[in-house]
């Protein structure tokens, strides 16, 4: 930083002021932006944990900035000429401070959430792993400003600053440069939103890394970064739930035809929440994007701020405070998802059937047809079903698997008030938090039932703990809310076990769905053509299926179900399915002129094909 400047300057390249103001000062932020109003900022805010007047570090960077000082008085100090001393005079006092590595370690010691606290150690872990097995030379950290990726830069922080504090040089070498060893790129983009490009400057130069931009795509920015570089492996923000991580685990090769590498995800089982209790409760500089209603940082031209934040003013809440964490990318548009009517709006769900009854043949399973049929009318593809027997792991185990693989999960049994209903435990383990009573529903169901209360009745209002748990409410039929409303904690749904509470409930499940999808794109339902055949031998109508799947692509499925005992004599039932109606039209124009002669007896459309004696 140049100890001064003209008063007209114009400097090309990066620009960095670093002040400490007291907090609540008059001239911040706004005394910055009014000497010099063609600034963009990257502000990086430390939250005042305990005292009003403690300092706070601002930053602020540009890539090209225009020096045009406007004169300006404040607390008796007019601050002309744009020199350094001058604006100093302004806001305080302006200081050059040294960082030492171990500074994020006191930040997590202020962590409350003991839950967050764990997850963090864990990832310190995964990085302390991946230092032992490359070396820090041979490591290097995709740093793109966003939120997980901040996350993740105070956890490599933290595990260098450990790594280093138990070499033999000690605490000597915990303080700035320890990053310096590592590879930090990001993607220098002309169509990201300037706040993260000078978020990510700012923060690269506040903690001396090693910045390399990579430009170009990402194949190929990688393709270059990995020539020029001794680098193995490459830390990743990469959570559960984002597009990118299907079937990934916390250490990763690249896939198939890409260059060679180990991605390593130390937040691989973080959620929404957990990324913002830790930046929030450790006091940790992010990109002032996220209090602007942003959840989720893309392009410019497709991040709009998340509709769920929206308040009644018209402003929007900050991220952190988002009521449905589901909604995390309601604010992101990809066009290139339209090319597929299948894959857009396309969800994915789970069911967990509880209960060993079901298991042991004791009660006929009706749940898992039903839930079946009604989601995918909803337009979710069910891609997995399991019965699960009475038993708290089994039954975590299950959610947690499922609740990583697709997009929302149900699970029918084991909530009502005996020993065996252990689905809530269940699913308090899963999401790594605890059971305990719930002060709204035991209010509820003390009303309810009166003075016939018992323990297992109050056994009903134990819930998940924590903010990622909500209340899917109904009426009784008088108009008062129920004491035993629905629970949804992250993206799981725990139902109810008898058939007729399960269906009576559905409706505000389906409802609870649907408005999840309103802030992006809502779900299209399928539609099926369903061919009933005279005729028994599925290898008559293999090559058919087969030429028409291969023609129509990944819009269009098709399949074969042979049925038995049926008036009309069919042996087999053909079903055509997709959202894309022109794209089921063609398909089952195809298929139908490919059968025999007279082996159609019927052709349907959008019907319950099997029907009650199907197999």
């Amino acid at each position: 930083t140049p100890a001064a400047l003209p008063d007209s300057h114009v400097h090309r390249g990066p620009v960095r002021l670093r002040l400490r103001v007291p907090c609540g000062h008059p001239s911040y932020p706004l005394g910055l932006q009014d000497l010099c109003p063609r600034l963009v900022f990257g502000k990086l805010v430390y939250r005042c944990k305990t005292h009003p007047r403690h300092w706070t570090r601002l930053i602020c960077d540009s890539s090209s900035w225009e020096h045009r000082p406007v004169p300006r008085e404040d607390s008796g100090q007019r601050a002309s000429h744009g020199t350094f001393g001058r604006l100093s005079c302004s806001f305080g006092r302006a200081q050059v401070e040294e960082h030492t590595m171990a500074d994020v370690l006191e930040a997590v010691a202020r962590l409350t959430d003991d839950r967050v606290k764990a997850k963090f150690e864990s990832a310190i872990s995964v990085v302390e792993r991946a230092i032992a097995l490359y070396g820090l030379p041979s490591l290097a950290f995709s740093f793109n400003g966003g939120k997980d990726s901040t996350v993740l830069l105070h956890i490599i922080r933290a595990a260098v600053a450990m790594h280093e504090q138990a070499s033999p040089s000690g605490a000597a070498q915990a303080k700035v440069g320890g990053l310096s060893d590592m590879v930090t790129f990001f993607f220098d983009n002309p169509a990201d939103f300037r706040e993260v490009v000078a978020f990510t400057y700012a923060t690269g130069a506040e903690y001396n890394l090693q910045l390399k931009s990579l430009h170009g795509g990402f194949r190929q920015g990688l393709e270059a970064l990995l020539e020029s570089t001794s680098v193995k492996a490459i830390l990743l923000g990469t959570r559960k739930g984002d597009p990118n991580a299907v079937d990934q685990e916390t250490f990763c090769p690249s896939s198939a035809g890409w260059p060679p590498f180990m991605r390593v995800n130390p937040v691989l089982h973080w959620t929404y929440h957990d990324v913002w209790t830790f930046l929030r409760e450790a006091g940790l500089p992010y990109c002032s994007l996220y209090d602007q209603g942003y959840t989720s940082l893309g392009a410019v031209s497709n991040t709009h701020r998340n509709s769920a934040l929206l308040k009644e003013d018209g402003s929007y809440a900050p991220a952190y405070m988002l009521p449905d964490t589901r909604l995390e990318r309601a604010g992101r548009s990809d066009p290139a998802r339209h090319a597929s009517v299948l894959s857009d709006a396309c969800e994915t769900a789970g069911v967990i059937i509880v209960g060993d009854e079901i298991l042991a043949a004791k009660v006929e399973d009706v749940n898992t047809r039903f839930l079946c049929k009604e989601l995918r009318v909803a337009g979710w593809r069910v891609c997995k079903v399991a019965v699960v027997r009475d038993d708290v792991k089994a039954i975590a185990a299950e959610i947690k698997t499922m609740s990583a693989a697709f997009n929302v999960v149900l699970t029918a049994g084991g909530v009502g008030p005996t020993v065996d209903d252990m689905t809530l435990e269940a699913l308090a383990e899963a999401c790594d938090t605890h059971i305990s009573r719930n002060p709204e529903l035991e209010r509820r169901i003390r009303a309810y039932f009166g003075s016939d209360v018992t323990n297992a009745h109050l056994k009903m209002a134990e819930i998940p703990e924590g903010s990622e748990t909500s209340l899917i409410e109904f009426r009784t039929g008088s108009g008062a809310l129920s004491p035993f409303p629905l629970v949804r904690c992250r993206n799981v749904y725990a139902l109810p076990g008898i058939p007729s509470l399960l269906q009576e409930k559905w409706p505000e499940v389906k409802a609870d769905l649907r408005a999840s999808h309103e802030a992006s794109s809502p779900l299209a339902p399928f539609h099926s053509v369903v061919m009933r055949l005279r005729t028994d031998d599925e290898t008559a109508i293999a090559d058919p299926l087969k030429a028409v799947a291969q023609r129509h692509g990944p819009n269009v499925s098709c399949g074969s179900y042979p049925v038995t005992g049926q008036a009309d004599g069919v042996g087999l039932v053909l079903s055509v399915e997709s959202k894309d109606a022109a794209a089921l039209e063609a398909a089952a124009k195809d298929l139908e002129a490919a059968l025999e002669p007279g082996m159609l007896s019927a052709k349907l459309s959008d019907n319950d094909f099997l029907g009650a004696n199907g197999a």
